[in-house]
This record gives C-alpha cells, sequence and structure tokens, in this order.
C-alpha cells in the first residue's frame, strides 16, 4: 500500500541506487488535499539499497511547485517483491489518469544518468528549486521514446480490432504486440533475477528467467545480450547466441557489448573478417567502457588470420590501456612462443603471473619459463602454487605432471 508521507520533499539518490524509473508522458490536473489543485507530472521510483529494493510514487506540481511523495509501507523488498511493488505503483498512478513510460535508466551510460537525474525534480530535495511552471523533461534513454512514441506503445498494447475494425481491419490484422509498462518492468524484474542467478551459479535458472523477461518484453537488449552470452559461453549453442546478439544490436545499433560478444562467438568459429570488423567499430564508440577486451580480442583475430605484426600493435595496446589484462599477456606469450621467440614469450608470461597471481594458468606458464632457466625452485613454487589455484582437473593434473618431472630435476639437498 502507497500512503502519503509528508516529512518527504524530494528522493536524493546515488545513480548507482536507481534501480527503475517511470514518468508521466501526460499531466492531468490533481486535488490533492492540502495542496494546490493544478497539473501534476508523476515519477515512480525504484531505489536498490544494501538490503532489497524500495519503490516510491514522487508528483510534482508545477504552478505552485510542490510535490505530494507516496511512500510504500514495505522496504527491503527482494526482487520477485519488487516487481509486485511496481506493478501496483503503476495501477495506482494510472487510476489517477497519468500514463507512464519507463525511461530505461539501466539502458543509459554513468554520465547520460547523472545528468537525467539532475533535469527530474524526483531527486531534487527541494521541489521549489524546480522553476515556477517548468515541466522537466527527460532526456529520452536507449530503448525509451518520445511522448508520442511512448503513445504509440500505450496504445498498441492493447492490439484490438473491434470497434476500429471497419477503418482499420487491414493495418490490424498484423498488429506485434508492444510490450506496455507493466510488462516492461515485469520484463526488467525477470532480468535481475537471471542476473542473480548467474551470480550464483545456476545457469539454468537464468537462462529461465532471462526466456520470461524475452516473453514480456521482446525489445529488451540486455535480455538479448544476456541470454546469447549463456548460449555462447554455457551451453555451445552459437546460432541461437549470434540470432540473439543481432536483435539486440537491432533493437540498439550502438550496444558495444553486443558487438564485441557477437563478435567473440565469430571469433570461436573462425569467422575473422566480421569479428574483426565488429571489434574495430567497438573501438570507435569513446563511451566503450573496456575497449581493452575489445583492442586484445582484435589482435588475436589477427594472429589467427595470419597478420602477426597487427596482432602484436593491438594486444600490446591492450595491455598498456589496462596492465592489469591478464588475457593479453597470455595472448602475447603464446603469439611470441609461435614465433620462436622463446625469452620474449616467457617475459610476458612473467608479466602474466604478476598481473594475475590467481590465476593457475599464470603459475604454469611462468613456471615452464622458470624450468627452461634453470630456476628449479621457481619453476617448483609455480607448479605447487598452480595446483593449489587450479579449479578444474585437467589444469591440476597438468600441474601436478610438471612438479614431478621438475622435482626429479631437482638435485638433492646435501
Amino acid at each position: 500500500m502507497f500512503l502519503f508521507d509528508e516529512r518527504i520533499r524530494g528522493l536524493p539518490a546515488k545513480p548507482e541506487q536507481v534501480a527503475s524509473v517511470y514518468q508521466s508522458i501526460n499531466s492531468p490536473h490533481l486535488a490533492i488535499p492540502g495542496k494546490q489543485a493544478g497539473p501534476a507530472q508523476a515519477y515512480i521510483l525504484g531505489l536498490r539499497g544494501q538490503n532489497g529494493f524500495a519503490v516510491f510514487i514522487y508528483l510534482y506540481l508545477s504552478d505552485e511547485p510542490d510535490c505530494a511523495v507516496y511512500a510504500s509501507d514495505r522496504r527491503n523488498l527482494s526482487a520477485e517483491e519488487y516487481e509486485g511493488e511496481e506493478s501496483e505503483a503503476l495501477g495506482f498512478v494510472e487510476s489517477m489518469g497519468f500514463i507512464m513510460d519507463n525511461l530505461n535508466v539501466r539502458n543509459l551510460p554513468p554520465p547520460d544518468l547523472e545528468s537525467l537525474m539532475r533535469q527530474l525534480p524526483v531527486f531534487r530535495r527541494d521541489p521549489r528549486a524546480v522553476p515556477p511552471g517548468s515541466q522537466p523533461a527527460a532526456k529520452a534513454s536507449a530503448g525509451s521514446a518520445t511522448p508520442t512514441g511512448s503513445l504509440a506503445r500505450f496504445f498498441a498494447s492493447f492490439c484490438l480490432v473491434g470497434l476500429l475494425a471497419p477503418l482499420v481491419l487491414t493495418p490490424l490484422m498484423g498488429c506485434k504486440h508492444v510490450a506496455t509498462v507493466r510488462e516492461q518492468a515485469a520484463a526488467t524484474n525477470r532480468y535481475d533475477l537471471g542476473v542473480l542467478a548467474q551470480q550464483q551459479g545456476d545457469v539454468t535458472g537464468a537462462l529461465r528467467e532471462y526466456e520470461n523477461a524475452l516473453t514480456l518484453d521482446d525489445a529488451f537488449p540486455e535480455a538479448h545480450n544476456a541470454i546469447a552470452l549463456l548460449f555462447h559461453l554455457s551451453y555451445h549453442r552459437d546460432e541461437e547466441a549470434i540470432r540473439h546478439y543481432q536483435r539486440a544490436l537491432e533493437i540498439r545499433p550502438t550496444f558495444t557489448e553486443a558487438k564485441v560478444n557477437l563478435a567473440n562467438v565469430y571469433l570461436s568459429e573462425d569467422r575473422y573478417d566480421p569479428a574483426i570488423k565488429l571489434y574495430t567499430d567497438a573501438l570507435n564508440d569513446m563511451l566503450y567502457a573496456t575497449p581493452f577486451i575489445a583492442q586484445g580480442n582484435l589482435g588475436w583475430a589477427y594472429f589467427k588470420k595470419g597478420d602477426v605484426r597487427r596482432a602484436l600493435e593491438n594486444i600490446k595496446s591492450a595491455v598498456t590501456v589496462n596492465p592489469k589484462f591478464c588475457l593479453g599477456y597470455r595472448n602475447l606469450g603464446l603469439i611470441l612462443e609461435d614465433q620462436g621467440s622463446k625469452d620474449a614469450a616467457c617475459e610476458q608470461f612473467a608479466h602474466y603471473q604478476d598481473a594475475c597471481p590467481d590465476v593457475a594458468d599464470a603459475q604454469f606458464r611462468a613456471g615452464v619459463c622458470l624450468a627452461r632457466r634453470g630456476d628449479l625452485n621457481g619453476a617448483k613454487l609455480g607448479f605447487t602454487t598452480c595446483m593449489e589455484k587450479a579449479k578444474d582437473p585437467e589444469t591440476k593434473d597438468a600441474c601436478r605432471t610438471q612438479l614431478d618431472q621438475v622435482s626429479r630435476m631437482t638435485p638433492p639437498s646435501p
């Protein structure tokens, strides 16, 4: 239940606390007890705390300016409870005559989210800080829309031919369902449950939740990207992964993470040219948060294609940008080893070990190099650490085999 709370005059929050924001695309005339009657704009804000979620309804009264905040009597909600509470909030404001639009804040890069939060009255400590008579407009987010687009989604969700059949029967026969605001909210919560299941190692549960999210809202690029990752890495169903990555990019052509992930599938299938194109496109995105990943993989694609010079240039650039990029050092060592430069390869494997001491493979490769150089004690330490860090039986067995060989080569203590 949502109750009016006179004490709350605003809902200042940090960007990382914001789980969802809905904004009305209309401003109906409201008469709230104790407030001056006039046009109002509604916001639904979902906040994420250390112990769970909370949902608030914020009504901005622009003529005063003033606000009315309705808080739920339930706090610290689980993801599933949050879904129900958000649905109740949507029903509450829709009963007042508001038409709500999901601003899809999860799609926004951090600078854009911060900019959006500065524009909206819901995040201000005092509604009087908003100039009187203004109508704060939210910056359109990726996957969000203008009011016209929001209205289109609102009416398209009904997709009924009954009363309008004499006029528009033919176009509506091919009407494609567009997710309603409630369906988008439910899809977002299913997606969050999928992420949580995946973090807990429940791949089957994650897959089920991502499928549920896409059933509710097929135009959800993050869900397509997430399920594609599972299909590629956990189920090795590359064609399904490619289909979902392509759908994510169809919805949002600037979704750089999906481009890189799709390129990774192509790379695993030895389709180097399309992979190189996608990695290059990703590096042209100035807002891409992890360009070293795309550049490192671009270098590996060039190596597999036979262009060693470009391979080394790109991977060296990647480890320069991120000196902790484990895979970059590993791949540099493998390329140099393939070219017969064993000392240079061992130098990169040493960087690999220094940057990533908890990676068993780093200890293994550094140990092989130390043994080759005659540092048997150092090699034994590396292989012993490798056995301790190894998470799969194959790596552990390889480390044990090398340790046994080096131990037999070590002269007995006097």
